[in-house]
């Protein structure tokens, strides 16, 4: 049962990060360091024949259910943002907030010390300063094409690379953002292949360094992410949630969100602790 479980899981972590990624101010590495899929991620990509036979499977039942919710969901999440967006962006701000306690636990697995904190620190306060910089900026529109399209992808390829920053409100900072989704969920090429060869593109060339910054310096580069997502997740929180009339709804989509979030990432936590006890228990059986 449990090795069914486990793939079935990956899809969904991994429909969860598309479907999310397409919503302005939501971070598809957010949600894959949320997930602990961030550092296999990075790993894999900076090391292929390293990790590809310890995280090939997982990764491709992963990267499998965001490519679905990436293209299959986007014309929903038109749908949801143009019904009503504040609610939406407070449900997934409880679903990141309800995935901080495994972030913490996972940041401090080699220990704490003074810079881990500092770290986790800095990356809240320039995190902080640099969205509060984009979001006082006024619009700057870029004509669609093949050209904005490539833009596009690097600009997904960097949320990706970087846990916190939002692809979805920089687009729709160029006024690319509309174009993009309904290319999109018209499975248009002249969209999707520019997009696509962005994406690579970028990510290939940030992952390995990206790599070595957590090899070294492991715990202030995981504190670090910690404190990123959070100025995120403050920074999303929409301008109409303070509103009387949808504050409630808001608090209760964020709780719900929370909730849910956390129940998965116990329930996934517990599913990993099971399966590494009973590998442990198959070596000892080989080792007498």
């Amino acid at each position: 049962m449990k090795s069914l479980l486990r793939p079935l899981v990956w899809l969904l972590e991994g429909a969860a990060v598309g479907f999310g990624a397409i919503l302005p101010g939501v971070s598809g590495g957010t949600l894959c360091a949320a997930f602990g899929m961030y550092r296999p991620l990075i790993g894999t990509l900076s090391s292929p024949r390293k990790n590809l036979r310890k995280y090939g499977f997982m990764l491709g039942l992963f990267l499998l259910g965001a490519g679905a919710g990436f293209v299959g969901l986007s014309g929903l999440a038109g749908m949801l943002l143009e019904r009503n967006a504040p609610l939406v962006t407070c449900a997934f701000i409880g679903f990141i907030l309800g995935t901080l306690p495994s972030l913490w636990r996972d940041a401090g697995e080699r220990g704490r010390t003074g810079a881990s904190y500092g770290a986790c620190a800095a990356g809240f306060l320039i995190m902080l300063g640099i969205l509060l910089l984009l979001k006082g900026q006024s619009t700057l529109t870029i004509t669609p094409g093949i050209p904005g399209y490539l833009l596009c992808g690097v600009l997904w390829g960097l949320s990706f690379i970087v846990p916190g920053l939002s692809s979805s409100s920089l687009l729709l900072f160029f006024g690319l953002y509309q174009p993009m989704l309904e290319g999109i969920s018209e499975l248009a090429l002249d969209v999707l292949l520019p997009m696509g060869l962005g994406l690579l593109v970028c990510v290939l060339l940030l992952a390995r360094g990206i790599q070595r910054l957590f090899d070294r310096w492991h715990s202030a580069a995981s504190h670090c992410v910690i404190g990123i997502v959070a100025a995120t997740m403050v920074m999303i929180v929409p301008a109409e949630a303070l509103g009387t009339e949808n504050l409630l709804f808001c608090v209760l989509c964020v709780l719900g969100g929370g909730l849910l979030s956390y129940c998965f990432t116990r329930g996934c936590d517990k599913l990993n602790d099971s399966e590494e006890n009973g590998k442990g228990k198959e070596s000892k059986g080989i080792e007498t």
